[in-house]
């Protein structure tokens, strides 16, 4: 309510009521006064009464104040800071009551009272001054209402994301918890600090976050930098600052306020984006006196968090359980090419491309109050009937009672980095088929001589048929019958080398087929039966019975255990030849197959152990770099792993696990 007359001198505490309340007659409706006794039964009050609260004084005058003001009221402790032009000019405070109007709706009263004393100083009752508060705190519920929304939107943004605002010189006067995550501080123990405490004259952007002065005196109230900052285990973190200035209402320069996102692992990996979480935000500007001021405040707040929603590269949504749109910005509604009046109040899942909604939905209900947090990406039908791919983070937004009320998720379009992912793999394919063939190439020999074995015997045996059927004995018959099975088995033998050499040379598509493991490790060490003896190993097989059959690609599974078992002998090179020994192993748990390769060789050094399936690390002289990081490929491809322990004795033992029921997810070798 605003007044438009000054404030009533308060009544004199030895003035007579009658001589009162002719005083007050004559001043506004909107003020009530009031007297009360000892006992806090009202004595007089001003006819005002029926304005504020439609009570007639007659039916107040003789009953007790707390039957029509209520200090008791829920709000009480939320609007004790309320301060009002007419109440507090006088330097008190006044304190907030509740009264029921007779249409049945509350008041909000704002209540001075003084004691009064008689002439020889007793008191005698009190003398009050009521006057009408309820717009006045409707207005400051209203702004404390959005300053809870907008809170609420702050810190629930977290991952790479610190949201802050700091002083012109630099002072830190708030940082979102995130900071925790990523810097390793309690957002708490670092304000009041000054954000060049965390950098050096050295660290990058230092140099650049110094000249933010400057830019914003050439009038740039929006900019963006990459600087390093200091981690308090040690180290640094590489961030992206998007921050713009705030200017007080003479236009002075007075704070920033920004978001920051670490970018370091990103940058790491050849630039590629990670989330950005949602929007900047800072506290409502101080509370105000003057209802008009305050909704000016409360236009002003909504416009600026809205801004730094819309400035956001990444997109920001909200949506209930239903799916339906309540909250786009800008950068999701330029995506779709659409509007937000488009899409609000609809549901986003027809955008969903239909193979990937059983998954969004999975993500969705998996989200708990434990774990409210999830992420999924999916593909998304665009306007121009492309397909796109988007990852998404996703937080479960929940009431009191750990109800969801809605979801709000950050998401980025990922298009780009899928397609990069597509052209690695089509080079990892053609990479394996080139070395199975170089890997061919150095069996060649081997293959030849187990070839030539069953094509010596073959052909022994057809001149043993010759000349018995020659000899035109009865009985050289029956022995040319017997060359001639002989002959045959020869030459199956012969076929079948040359089909698992050429299965294992050739590229062609995954064929996925229930396989027995203990099968595909005998044919890989017969495949390499010449290398075997050349390299004077001996091969023990321990393979249990029962596994049962695992889904996998035949030739992949092959290459994997000849992998091993070339860099098995390698290890034994300088093994003296009576201990060259391998143990192939097979044995099952409730949830996979494992495969063991110990051989009795020089062993593994720890400082290399977790790079041995890197890609291109080698400790061999002549080695690439790539078996035992294709041995890895192929173990993820088949939902798999791969991991080496050293012996208790000499050498190593490798394992190759896989799970009884895989579902392979891209092909890393064909």
């Amino acid at each position: 309510m605003s007044l438009n007359k000054s404030q009533p001198p308060a009544p004199s505490e030895n003035a007579a009521q009658p001589s009162l309340a002719n005083w007050l007659e004559v001043w506004s409706e909107e003020f009530v006064f009031y007297h009360l006794d000892t006992d806090g039964i009202f004595t007089f009050i001003s006819n005002s009464v029926k304005e504020v609260l439609g009570l007639e004084p007659e039916d107040m005058v003789g009953r007790n104040a707390s039957e029509f003001f209520d200090s008791n009221h829920p709000l009480q402790n939320l609007l004790k800071d309320l301060t009002d032009q007419r109440a507090t000019s006088s330097g008190l405070q006044p304190r907030i009551y509740t009264a029921t109007r007779t249409s049945g709706e509350t008041a909000y009263l704002g209540i001075r009272e003084k004691t009064v004393h008689d002439a020889e100083g007793v008191v005698v009752g009190r003398s009050g001054m009521a006057y009408d508060m309820t717009e006045h705190v409707a207005a400051e519920l209203l702004l404390h209402e959005s300053e809870q929304k907008y809170r609420r939107l702050v810190e629930g943004l977290g991952g790479d994301n610190i949201i802050f605002t700091r002083t012109a010189s630099g002072e830190i006067t708030y940082l979102s918890p995130s900071v925790k995550n990523v810097l390793g501080y309690a957002s708490e123990e670092v304000l009041g600090m000054n954000w060049r405490d965390f950098t050096r004259d050295y660290f990058i952007g230092r140099a650049e976050a110094e000249l933010t002065d400057a830019r914003i005196a050439q009038g740039l109230e929006h900019h963006k930098i990459v600087i390093e900052m200091s981690h308090a285990k040690g180290g640094t973190r590489l961030f992206e600052v998007q921050q713009h200035p705030i200017f007080n209402a003479q236009g002075t320069y007075v704070a920033m306020e920004g978001i920051a996102k670490d970018i370091t692992e990103s940058t790491r990996t050849s630039q590629e984006l990670r989330r950005l979480k949602e929007e900047l935000e800072k506290r409502v500007a101080e509370r105000t006196e003057e209802l008009e001021l305050k909704n000016a405040l409360l236009h002003e707040s909504e416009t600026r968090y809205r801004d730094v929603v819309e400035d956001q590269t990444e997109f920001v949504t909200r949506w209930l359980p239903n799916w339906e749109y309540t909250f786009v910005n800008g950068a999701y509604c330029r995506y779709f090419e659409t509007t937000s009046e488009a899409l609000l109040g609809k549901s986003f899942m027809p955008r969903v491309f239909a193979e990937d909604r059983p998954n969004l939905e999975q993500v969705v209900a998996s989200l708990t109050p434990e774990q409210p947090i999830g992420s999924i990406e999916h593909r998304v039908c665009r306007p121009d009937q492309s397909i796109g791919w988007t990852h998404w983070t996703i937080r479960a937004l929940l009431d009191n009672d750990g109800q969801v009320e809605g979801y709000q998720s950050v998401g980025r379009d990922i298009t780009e980095l899928k397609i990069a992912a597509d052209t690695i793999r089509e080079k990892e394919v053609h990479l394996a088929h080139v070395l199975r063939l170089a890997t061919m190439g150095e069996l060649v020999a081997g293959i030849a001589h187990e070839v030539h074995q069953p094509l010596h015997a073959a052909k022994t045996f057809a001149e043993a048929a010759r000349r018995n059927l020659e000899a035109g004995l009865p009985s050289g018959i029956a022995t040319a019958i017997d060359c001639t099975k002989e002959i045959s088995e020869a030459i199956s033998r012969t076929a079948k080398i040359i089909r698992n050499v050429r299965a294992v040379a050739t590229s062609r598509p995954v064929e996925l087929k229930m396989l027995d493991i203990n099968r595909i490790v005998q044919e890989a060490a017969g495949i390499i039966a010449f290398e075997t003896r050349r390299a004077q190993v001996e091969i023990r097989f321990e393979l249990a019975e029962g596994l049962g059959a695992v889904q996998g690609d035949r030739v992949q599974l092959e290459q994997a255990c000849i992998n091993f078992l070339m860099n098995a002998y390698e290890a034994m090179a300088n093994t003296p030849p009576g201990d060259r020994q391998i143990l192939i192993r097979t044995y099952g748990t409730e949830s996979q197959v494992e495969i063991s390769f110990s051989d009795a060789g020089c062993g593994i050094d720890t400082s290399n152990k977790g790079r041995l399936f890197d890609a291109f690390y080698t400790t061999k002289p002549q080695g690439m770099g790539m078996g035992l990081s294709l041995c890895k490929s192929i173990a993820e491809f088949h939902a798999g792993q791969v991991w080496v322990e050293s012996n208790t004795g000499p050498g190593a033992t490798f394992v190759l696990a896989l799970p009884r029921s895989a579902t392979p997810k891209e092909n890393p070798t064909s």
